[in-house]
């Protein structure tokens, strides 16, 4: 399949998260994405909100802008109604005929909005991160002309599971194939770990514990961690208190070519996150014949990587870790049959190609099933939901309603009065009995 089997669609409209330094799967898929779309002059327009003090700090703006591709960008809003209205407004000014919006509880609200009045939508599933459930609970693509598209088979069967979707689309990550190829080497015997440097999701410290007693097991063994997070610093200094400095090495975040180039020089690739959707990382280091031990977690792991045949699977102890790279390391021939079936694995199933080919099939059946009308009315005041328990904390916080102000300050007032009645006029016990009696008309 071809794109120019396909009618160019009208315009379709992208929304995503952007900050400084992100190098972040889905953030690095979208790129890839929207610049693969670009060039086969499939008409985009992205829509950016940047969570930082200076929009020129975002990682995305820059590759946007030099690719020449359309967009807008905003500062991140304290009240995610305030995002909503500004994402309308936006979709009202260029008018797609398909959005497709990432990662963030507002864009999601916002399509569910639009989806109303007949624009067309999709929500990926990238990982199994609980919040993303939260947000597809909270929204429900289904009901209001969205679909759901899941990374892994993992994440698709899970949304029937859950009664979040009834034909979800399974779209799996992409990578490019590369000539160059991984080769074996026992000195040195490289492992890396290749994404964010952070303790939630990824699991540094596990990574980390891994690699250092795996250097000590073996004094040819050497690790890369490539990448930036907000455990960087701490991860250095755990590294260099062991005076490990020399063995365990951080190259920080590299360009995407650069990447490649250092991952041809490794022979494993270390991942001990608690969840993923397809690591885009282990992807591009599969695809060169890098191979994987990871920790065996249920939602895609276990469709790229299958036990001694495209990598080793381990548990979440470091010690089990450091046991397989050693492994790896004293057997040749195994490590090569890994190797060689990872990179059949990926170039059979996970190029960037097939990916593309299957998200343009869901641009050009959302868009023939358009019945968008413009302008969209852009609600004075946006109605949500509770915020979802997993959302607590990891979003933006709601705009206070004046009804619900003036609630607040009626209560208080009547309670102030009570209280000032009670002084005068009857005992403080039978206040307080009452008071109790009746704490659920004072709650708020």
């Amino acid at each position: 399949m071809t794109v120019a089997s396909y009618h160019k669609p009208s315009l379709i409209a992208f929304a995503h998260y952007s900050k400084k330094n992100d190098i972040g799967g889905v953030t690095t898929w979208l790129q890839k994405f929207l610049l693969h779309l670009h060039s086969n002059e499939i008409p985009i327009i992205v829509y950016l909100i940047h969570g930082g003090l200076d929009v020129e700090e975002s990682s995305l703006l820059h590759i946007l802008r030099e690719a020449g591709i359309s967009f807008e960008i905003a500062m991140q809003s304290s009240y995610i109604e305030e995002d909503i209205s500004s994402m309308l407004a936006f979709i009202n000014r260029h008018q797609p005929r398909v959005f497709l919006p990432q990662c963030l509880e507002s864009t999601y609200h916002t399509a569910g909005i639009a989806g109303s009045y007949g624009l067309p939508w999709a929500m990926a599933i990238h990982s199994d991160d609980p919040v993303y459930w939260a947000f597809a609970e909270t929204v429900a693509p289904e009901t209001n002309n969205g679909l759901m598209i899941g990374v892994s088979d993992y994440i698709s069967k899970k949304a029937i599971q859950k009664e979040l979707a009834h034909q979800p689309i399974t779209i799996p990550y992409g990578v490019s194939m590369f000539e160059n190829a991984a080769l074996f080497s026992d000195s040195p015997f490289r492992v890396v770990f290749c994404g964010r440097v952070v303790e939630e999701q990824k699991r540094i410290s596990l990574v980390l514990a891994a690699m250092s007693q795996a250097c000590c097991l073996d004094p040819r063994i050497e690790c890369w961690i490539i990448g930036d997070g907000d455990e960087i610093n701490r991860s250095r200094d755990w590294v260099n208190e062991r005076g490990l400095g020399d063995r365990i090495i951080f190259l920080g975040r590299l360009e995407s070519s650069t990447v490649q180039s250092r991952l041809a020089l490794c022979q494993v690739i270390l991942l001990m996150s608690d969840y993923e959707g397809l690591p885009v990382a282990l992807l591009e280091a599969m695809a060169i014949g890098v191979v994987p031990i990871v920790r065996s977690i249920p939602s895609g792991i276990p469709e790229l990587v299958k036990n001694n045949e495209s990598g080793l699977l381990v548990d979440d102890t470091p010690e089990q870790a450091a046991n397989a790279i050693v492994r790896l390391l004293n057997h040749p021939q195994l490590w090569l049959k890994c190797s060689t079936t990872s990179q059949s694995l990926i170039a059979e199933n996970y190029s960037e190609e097939i990916s593309y080919q299957r998200w343009l099939n869901v641009i050009f059946e959302l868009s023939d099933r358009s019945t968008i009308t413009y302008p969209i009315k852009i609600p004075k005041r946006i109605c949500l939901p509770p915020v979802h328990p997993d959302l607590v904390g990891r979003t933006q916080g709601r705009k206070p309603h004046i009804f619900r102000l003036f609630m607040i300050n009626l209560r208080l007032s009547i309670v102030s009065t009570c209280f000032e009645i009670g002084r005068k006029v009857l005992p403080k016990s039978f206040w307080h009995q009452l008071f109790i009696k009746y704490s659920n008309f004072f709650s708020i």
